[in-house]
């Protein structure tokens, strides 16, 4: 059962991880079918699936620095649950749109606008618990 903070920002680690995991199995299962090592000459299908996990290797692990910083700083459950959902949900989202096309899609737009906003909330949180900080 998670009944604490730092096993919520385990959750969410663990999640966008794996989500990682996948998106990079999928570069390389894209590579094994056109014996490409390098690059993605034409095939749209490993060019996808490359631009789905270099993005969400740029993102990810901001946002979960953000995360780690919430909890470090002692922040509501909630608001890590806020940043944690749209985080993964957003990079999830943006995942599939990406992989199944270059063009912009409605998946793709909300997984960029959730990651935005879960970065947004993360940075405001981070701002106001650092100066409304109490030891103790």
């Amino acid at each position: 059962m998670i009944d604490n903070s730092l096993q919520m920002v385990g959750l969410y680690i663990s999640l966008n991880l794996l989500l990682n995991l996948v998106l990079a199995y999928r570069v390389s299962a894209g590579r094994v079918r056109t014996k490409l090592m390098t690059g993605t000459g034409d095939d749209n299908p490993l060019y996808n699936a490359s631009r789905a996990h270099i993005v969400n290797a740029e993102y990810t692990p901001i946002g979960l620095i953000g995360l780690i910083g919430l909890f470090i700083l002692s922040s509501s459950v909630w608001v890590i649950h806020i940043v944690g959902v749209a985080l993964t949900l957003g990079r999830l989202l943006h995942a599939i749109g990406l992989s199944r096309t270059s063009d912009s899609t409605p998946p793709r737009l909300w997984g960029t606008l959730l990651t935005w906003a879960g970065q947004l909330i993360a940075a405001l949180g981070c701002l106001y618990y650092t100066f409304t900080w109490i030891p103790g």
